[in-house]
């Protein structure tokens, strides 16, 4: 029974707004990128490194219908019109798989078009939440999926610098300037005059 509620408890995977009815696998790694740059001598030394983005390979799975065992589940019904489900029931067809199926599909391609593309929030059992942006997905349909559609999504995670706007001091000052100073290089602003130049293409 303990095992049934918890199970009950956990979100459906969700990426955005898109809900998948089963979170079949999720891939993740880390990686750090390390300089190299070669001496006169040959040799190659290191001298900067960094964190890059985790990566995460996430495998979903939509079918026709809603699965009656994620009733109740965070995240149930994502997407699909709850009052239609007693009729999609009774009417299980081609056209009702294609349906779903197919509007799911054509969502989860507009997050990479240009006015489309922005953050989402990845919600998954294994890796909880996370900020990422996707890159890529894929599905491979075979006679033997039946009525229902398995993703691979490829994501990355998003990154943040932390920025801190320090105060101004006479040190900073003196290196770049109060803003205002009239004399050339003293960090106001530009003293070129205006011109306007001949362009031949």
């Amino acid at each position: 029974m303990a095992t049934i509620l918890r199970r009950q408890s956990q979100p459906l995977l969700a990426l955005g707004d898109l809900v998948f009815d089963c979170e079949v696998s999720v891939g993740r790694g880390g990686q750090r990128e390390v300089s190299k740059r070669r001496l006169a001598s040959g040799a190659r030394v290191s001298d900067h490194s960094r964190r890059l983005p985790r990566t995460f390979q996430v495998e979903g799975s939509v079918s026709a219908l809603p699965p009656v065992q994620n009733v109740g589940r965070p995240g149930f019904l994502g997407g699909f019109n709850a009052t239609a489900l007693p009729a999609a029931a009774t009417a299980f067809s081609p056209v009702a798989v294609a349906s779903r199926v197919g509007d799911f599909e054509t969502r989860l391609d507009r997050l990479l078009d240009d006015d489309a593309f922005r953050e989402l929030e990845l919600v998954s059992k294994v890796v909880g939440r996370q900020t990422v942006v996707m890159t890529e997905w894929a599905c491979v349909t075979t006679g033997d999926d039946g009525m229902a559609a398995t993703y691979r999504l490829t994501l990355e995670e998003v990154q943040r610098a932390g920025l801190t706007i320090a105060d101004a001091t006479p040190e900073s000052l003196a290196l770049v300037g109060s803003g205002g100073a009239p004399q050339p290089g003293g960090g106001g602003p530009s003293q070129a005059t205006p011109v306007v130049l001949d362009v031949v293409p």
